[in-house]
């Protein structure tokens, strides 16, 4: 009976080892080699969290930063529209020293040649100059504040420019006589002052220009204005009455060139006097700002009108340029002479408005308008010229083109049309 029980344990440990060692060949369901052992583990294999380590999102509402813009945009709108501003015209201005006695038709004589008559000639007149029709831009944002609005604008305009120009001033004249001016075909004269006082027209000395004579005057404008406006009195549709005060800058900048080409009757020649005046100018008035806005409001459209007044000072810079206004043969040539002054001037500038708008959603209107800005004190190029002439030797005299500032009121006008965007 003993041995029996011991055959059992015999084949019983036996079968373990035989069972342990085939489990350990065929771990995984696959067969491995003898010597071979896939070590083993009681613990769960990681899990890979991919959205570690990744960047954040690029908007979080949560955020201060973009809370504070967000809740920014919620209360701003914004408005572009498109100018067609007029500047004011130069008007009746000769370009020259004043004349005692002028005749009609003149006649002029070229002392710079000793003496010899040139014949009939005509001062340059800035009066066909137009600036009109000038286009611009301007952008305003707007932002509500607890019982006011905060309003910030920015335009500007393109470059315009006009011309004056006169060429082949000797065609169709005498063949014998080509520098002598005629009624139909006059040269063109610039008359000078002598010693700084007016002559008169026969005595006087003048520039003259028998080839040709381009005048060319540029302008273009720009700024900025930030205001403050305050809540209605009434709240809601109706009539409304609103103060505003603020800060405004506007920059107006003008240029007048003139080139004028004198033979003497040479033809195809090189020109023996080539003068060139060039004078610039520009004025930037800033300072703080008061005003009101009056409109008439509905679900459907609004209007108002705007007065306010800026009590500004213009920094302004004047710089003319002058020569060669001799003979470019001399012996000593004309140099070219530089003069440049700046100065700071009380200008207020006074702006008025009329705006209407249709509102196509609550969020979207169309935009128009219409605006007349006046400043008391601007200084313009055609008006700081101071044309001068010296006595010389033989009778003739030697020019001296300088700069006189000088300041008068100007103004602009236009129409502007855009869209309303409200967030």
């Amino acid at each position: 009976m003993f041995r029996s029980n011991l055959f059992r344990c015999v084949s019983l440990i036996c079968v373990s080892v035989v069972g342990a060692d085939a489990s350990a060949q065929y771990q995984h369901g696959y067969p491995q080699m003898p010597g071979v052992h896939v070590p083993q583990s009681s613990y769960q294999a990681p899990i890979l969290d991919y959205y570690v380590g990744q960047k954040p999102a690029l908007w979080d509402d949560q955020q201060p930063i973009e809370q504070f813009v967000t809740a920014l945009g919620k209360r701003s709108w914004f408005r572009v529209d498109y100018l067609h501003m007029d500047f004011e015209r130069p008007g009746n201005v000769f370009l020259g020293a004043p004349l005692l006695n002028v005749t009609d038709p003149l006649t002029v004589a070229d002392e710079l040649a000793g003496g010899v008559t040139t014949g009939v000639g005509i001062i340059p007149n800035l009066n066909g100059m137009d600036l009109a029709d000038n286009s611009g831009i301007r952008g305003t944002w707007g932002l509500d504040l607890q019982g006011a609005e905060f309003e910030l604008e920015f335009f500007g305009t393109e470059q315009k420019t006009d011309t004056l120009s006169m060429t082949n001033l000797q065609g169709f004249r005498d063949p014998l006589f080509p520098s002598i001016g005629t009624e139909a075909r006059p040269n063109v004269v610039v008359p000078l002052l002598t010693n700084g006082a007016p002559s008169d027209a026969v005595s006087a000395n003048y520039l003259i220009y028998d080839e040709s004579y381009t005048a060319e005057l540029k302008a273009k404008m720009w700024g900025a204005e930030a205001i403050i406006v305050k809540d209605s009195y009434v709240p809601g549709e109706g009539i409304a009455w609103q103060w505003l005060g603020g800060f405004r800058y506007v920059a107006f900048e003008e240029e007048l060139s003139q080139l004028g080409l004198f033979n003497g009757g040479l033809g195809a020649a090189p020109s023996t006097r080539v003068s060139r005046i060039r004078s610039t100018t520009s004025n930037n008035m800033y300072g703080p700002e008061v005003g009101a806005r009056a409109s008439i409001v509905h679900r459907k459209f609004t209007f108002s009108m705007t007065p306010r007044i800026a009590f500004a000072l213009n920094d302004h810079t004047v710089k003319t340029e002058s020569g060669p206004l001799t003979e470019s043969t001399a012996s000593v040539a004309d140099p070219l002479r530089v003069f440049s002054e700046s100065h700071i001037e009380f200008t207020p500038v006074f702006e008025l408005s009329f705006t209407g708008e249709i509102h196509v959603t609550p969020n979207f209107s169309i935009f128009g308008g219409y605006d007349f800005m006046w400043m008391y004190n601007v200084t313009r190029p055609f008006n700081n010229i101071h044309y001068n002439s010296v006595p010389s030797a033989a009778g003739s005299f030697t020019p001296v083109v300088s700069q006189t500032v000088d300041l008068d009121s100007f103004y602009t006008k236009g129409l502007s049309f855009g869209c309303v965007l409200r967030y």
